[in-house]
């Protein structure tokens, strides 16, 4: 670890790691989970460059009552185990169990979930990025301190706007 803290990037998990299920619908279970093409390949990059890697992920499914807090950890699980074998398994997982209305600090787009990193690692915020798939994602990155990379949608808010996850690689270097 330099003076400076440990560089990371920070990741949403559905749209950009697995699969989004239409609007209002839930990955609860984990076949239902798919991970997106080069999902294995980029992570593998990122970690051989020296970056923490970080999921951080609203889970409003918690609070609606169609999943529980066991079925998320058994997702976040076996979605571990998979990319361990593939040796570019998370660093953490940080998600929020609360729904939009209950205006806590952890949904994105506050910057709680990202914060909560700092609680196990110094964070080198000039050199971390959070990498999502909607405009909440970018707001807790730009909220953090941190640089922002919208993925599939061009975003002026973002500091850069890819097609494609693995597209990130031109960019985390």
């Amino acid at each position: 670890m330099s003076l400076r803290g440990n560089k990371a990037v920070f990741f949403d998990r559905d749209g950009v790691i697995n699969e989004k299920l239409p609007e209002d619908r839930y990955v609860t279970r984990w076949e239902e989970f798919r991970f997106l093409p080069d999902v294995f390949r980029t992570l593998r990059h990122i970690k051989s460059r020296g970056y923490l890697i970080i999921l951080v992920t609203n889970q409003r499914g918690i609070a609606r009552k169609l999943m529980t807090e066991q079925q998320l950890q058994n997702i976040h699980q076996c979605m571990q185990a998979a990319l361990e074998l593939h040796g570019c398994s998370f660093d953490r997982i940080f998600y929020c169990p609360h729904d939009i209305q209950d205006h806590c600090y952890c949904r994105k787009p506050r910057p709680g979930l990202l914060a909560m990193a700092e609680q196990y690692y110094r964070i080198d915020k000039a050199n971390s990025y959070m990498v999502g798939d909607s405009a909440g994602d970018v707001e807790a990155g730009r909220r953090y301190g941190i640089k922002t990379i919208r993925i599939g949608t061009r975003d002026a808010t973002a500091d850069y706007s890819v097609g494609r996850l693995e597209d990130i690689l031109n960019i985390v270097t």
